[in-house]
């Protein structure tokens, strides 16, 4: 009988890319954030597995050597696994577990070594790794996982979606929303670390910005106060997120469609509008449904914790220690300088511009001047308080101090770059979704009990807005629930006025800044 040819072991492509599909319904963040790593894993299994094939000389070895390979770099999740099933059980529980999983491949390899060819082994890793690739998609159809990121399917277009034509002359003012991702204010810099913010205030003041003294944010955290911001209301009153707080939904991908279908989208669109979006990294929050979408090409949220919940990550961390600050530090530098390319080309009907910009949120990868920092990729990569960094605090307020100067700088040349390209005045709103922790730990602390003056550095915010006709249309004590409602009423003829906060409310009010040493 004529023998037959070797069977091709693709399971090592198919292993491979059920780690990015798995962590990307884990997140629930949309499949353009996956499709990169999902290709790049796919191309690394190929040539793993061509090199493993080249080396052992046998087709079904090297393809056992690659999906060996893949799952051990996908092994760390086991370890962090036993580490909280021994924190949980005890060592006795999680030895027998292990020992458990050990007997259970021992039994494969002997059924192996008894009677399976070589294209019996490859055939029956890549019905396998078939069969646990449609286990998790079905499993993610069933909960209602996939159905639900089906929205997600569609993206704004690029730089060329911005209108450079169909203007007239009664339209109103060009709109330029940066989120300076976890900025405080003034009096808050002072306190925590000891940064007078002077010369900044002041050289906005000088281009006619209005600097908000008692700004604050409503909530501790990025993926409520975006939402709050975008759709002009407290997260309670908001449909999707009050659905996400009764628990009859989950949290994602449900609070990115809230932040997907925003209301300031919808009213600014039907005003006329073309809305612009500049991606943070962040895809929790991500507006990809924006008219045009913006992104550098940096590595997204997904992509770090792909890193993170393998070994790669710790790979990453020794060959090129410096890699994903460098990748922060040109997302923060190119979220910036997009807004006067933006700015020449937006010769056309008005543009609603939102660019997210993660600074001067953790991980902080300038030093002085500018210069590089680099920052280990971990669990606590983006986390925002030293003891959830493990750091010091002396060290996390000096690096602190060291970086916020230049990126003053390059926030004041942003500005300048959009008024020199605009043909007409625009909007320009410096905001932040919430303050710093230069100290507390906040997924830890309840902000009922928290030191005034720590809960005043988490939510007193920086806000500066420079409105075309010098306008004064928010007060002293703005926050971003009513930034949109207050531009909209400005300009759009709207009667929103500032939302009410809800009695049933997890809202923090507002600290007064009598709070702070020394006032």
């Amino acid at each position: 009988a004529r023998e037959a040819a070797p069977a091709i072991p693709w399971h090592p492509v198919v292993f491979a890319a059920t780690m990015v599909v798995s962590a990307w319904l884990d997140a629930a963040v949309s499949p353009f954030a996956a499709l990169r790593p999902l290709l790049v894993a796919g191309a690394a299994a190929v040539v793993l597995t061509l090199l493993a094939v080249l080396i052992t000389r046998t087709r079904w070895i090297g393809g056992v050597v690659a999906s060996a390979a893949i799952g051990t770099l996908w092994s760390r999740q086991l370890v962090t696994l036993f580490g909280d099933l021994s924190a949980r059980m005890g060592a006795l529980v999680t030895v027998v577990w292990v020992a458990l999983i050990v007997v259970v491949a021992v039994l494969i390899l002997r059924r192996i070594g008894a009677g399976w060819s070589g294209n019996g082994v490859t055939t029956f890793l890549n019905r396998a790794s078939l069969l646990v690739l449609a286990a998790g998609l079905l499993l993610a159809v069933v909960n209602g996982t996939l159905p639900a990121l089906l929205p997600d399917l569609r993206q704004g277009t690029g730089l060329d979606g911005i209108p450079s034509d169909g203007a007239t002359a009664d339209q109103p003012p060009d709109v330029y929303v940066v989120l300076l991702d976890g900025y405080p204010r003034a009096d808050v810099l002072e306190y925590a670390f000891d940064i007078d913010n002077t010369p900044f205030m002041d050289a906005l003041a000088q281009r006619g910005f209005a600097v908000a003294g008692s700004a604050h944010s409503d909530y501790l955290w990025t993926h409520v106060s975006v939402p709050s911001a975008l759709n002009l209301d407290f997260v309670e009153a908001i449909p999707r997120m009050r659905q996400v707080i009764d628990g009859a939904s989950p949290r994602q991908p449900t609070l990115r469609r809230a932040v997907a279908d925003n209301v300031a989208f919808e009213v600014a669109r039907d005003a006329g509008y073309t809305t612009v979006s500049v991606a943070s990294g962040f895809e929790e929050v991500a507006l990809r449904q924006a008219d045009v979408y913006l992104d550098g090409g940096q590595l997204n949220e997904l992509e770090i914790s792909l890193l993170t919940r393998t070994w790669l990550g710790d790979v990453l961390n020794v060959v090129a220690p410096g890699a994903a600050a460098g990748q922060q530090r040109s997302r923060i530098v190119g979220n910036l300088a997009a807004l006067p390319e933006i700015a020449e080309r937006a010769t056309g009907s008005p543009i609603l511009v939102f660019d997210h910009v993660p600074a001067p949120h953790q991980p902080i990868v300038f030093g002085a001047d500018g210069a590089a920092v680099s920052v280990p990729l971990s669990d606590a990569y983006f986390a925002d308080s030293p003891a959830e960094r493990g750091e010091s605090t002396e060290d996390f307020v000096a690096r602190y101090r060291d970086q916020l100067p230049y990126l003053n700088e390059r926030v004041l040349e942003a500005i300048d770059g959009i008024l020199a390209a605009s043909e007409e005045p625009p909007v320009i709103i410096l905001l932040a979704d919430h303050g710093s922790a230069s100290v507390v730990d906040w997924n830890a602390t309840d902000p009922d009990e928290a030191d005034p003056a720590r809960l005043l550095e988490r939510t007193g915010i920086l806000f500066a807005a420079l409105m075309p006709d010098g306008a004064d249309v928010f007060p002293d004590d703005i926050s971003p629930v009513d930034t949109f409602r207050l531009l909209f009423d400005a300009y759009l003829g709207t009667d929103y006025g500032r939302a009410t906060p809800p009695a049933d409310g997890g809202h923090v009010s507002p600290v007064d800044a009598s709070v702070l040493p020394g006032s």
